[in-house]
């Protein structure tokens, strides 16, 4: 079982989805639709890299993924983490982004959910799911351990609730996370030195700028429950919509390093030949310039930038004649 942030997306009957769903070409690396971008694959399929759980809701028809962050890369961008499945369990190996096959497990825990590396590099933060007596999931907390040595782990949170999608603030004295309350979800704070914990908006999927005065979120829409994109502002308090749409969900923004775009995951229409699908798309923080980035016909999710801002890393089912997922790099050109 994964942890779902439900960011829903375009709602089409259930029944037209089955019987008319095209035939998949995963093993494709690109489509002419993606021109001019280079495309490579990091993760090998013995690897076994973990993609998101992709679902439709039985009730809505709407797809459902998890929208918390599955990959990091370092602040000097020398490593990336991912999430891979060994021995049934879900943990998290890191591999050198200069190439080559050799990859650690740094943890050994049963349900990893997500990770983000520390300002400086020397730490992992992730969230781990508790089993109940049954075996059953039941709730998640926030732990954090050392990058490279050393087996201790430091447990952050301790409450009955589900924590997803960490992420550190720039001096690296705080975390920003998701919460689930009730079924809500909401965006939290906790200190690292008083474990203070200081609750900020309603929201999932955090992710700060550079000067830490900007946070980026996903936020359900009431009405539609698709997902949008906001910004807030934690100096002067104020909130605003950057990304929304009648007909697309969006989840799982992060900002450039410069700061001038936002990358995130959003949903396709379905067409004729090309199932409904999750995408990578761009956008400016000022809610103009949205851009597709990719159109292959299987699932992008999970972008995250590289330090320089030259290349995103994220999750895909391209280029395996099953679909399994993998991490891939795009370089990108602002």
């Amino acid at each position: 079982m994964r942890y779902f942030s439900k960011v829903t997306c375009l709602v089409v009957s259930g029944w037209l989805l089955v019987s008319c769903a095209p035939t998949i070409n995963y093993l494709t690396t690109s489509v002419p639709e993606e021109g001019g971008i280079k495309f490579t694959q990091f993760t090998s399929d013995d690897e076994v890299a973990l993609g998101p759980t992709i679902r439709r809701n039985p009730a809505s028809g709407v797809l459902e993924w998890y929208a918390a962050p599955l990959i990091a890369v370092s602040p000097d961008g020398s490593r990336l983490t991912f999430l891979a499945k060994k021995d049934n369990k879900d943990n998290i190996f890191i591999k050198n982004t200069a190439g080559g096959r050799s990859t650690i497990q740094r943890t050994f825990r049963n349900q990893v959910n997500d990770m983000t590396f520390s300002p400086d590099g020397s730490k992992i933060a992730f969230t781990d799911s508790r089993q109940d007596q049954l075996g059953n999931f039941v709730d998640s907390d926030i732990y954090m351990i050392n990058t490279t040595e050393g087996a201790a782990v430091q447990q952050i949170t301790t409450t009955p609730l589900v924590e997803l999608g960490p992420c550190f603030a720039p001096d690296g004295k705080s975390i920003y996370f998701t919460k689930s309350d009730g079924g809500r979800f909401y965006v939290w704070n906790v200190n690292l030195e008083s474990s203070l914990l200081t609750q900020y908006s309603e929201g999932f999927t955090p992710s700060l700028s550079k000067d830490g005065k900007t946070l980026v979120i996903t936020r359900n829409n009431k009405s539609s429950t698709r997902g949008e994109i906001w910004s807030i502002d934690l100096v002067a308090g104020t909130e605003t919509l950057i990304l929304n749409s009648e007909k697309m969900g969006f989840s799982s923004p992060q900002l450039s390093p410069d700061g001038k775009l936002i990358v995130c995951v959003g949903s396709t229409e379905k067409t004729t030949n090309t199932p409904e699908n999750l995408n990578i798309y761009t956008i400016r923080p000022d809610g103009t310039g949205l851009t597709q980035l990719t159109f292959h016909p299987g699932h992008d999710v999970s972008p995250v930038w590289a330090p320089d801002g030259k290349s995103i890393y994220f999750i895909s089912q391209r280029g395996n004649p099953t679909g399994k997922f993998n991490v891939w790099r795009l370089d990108f050109n602002q």
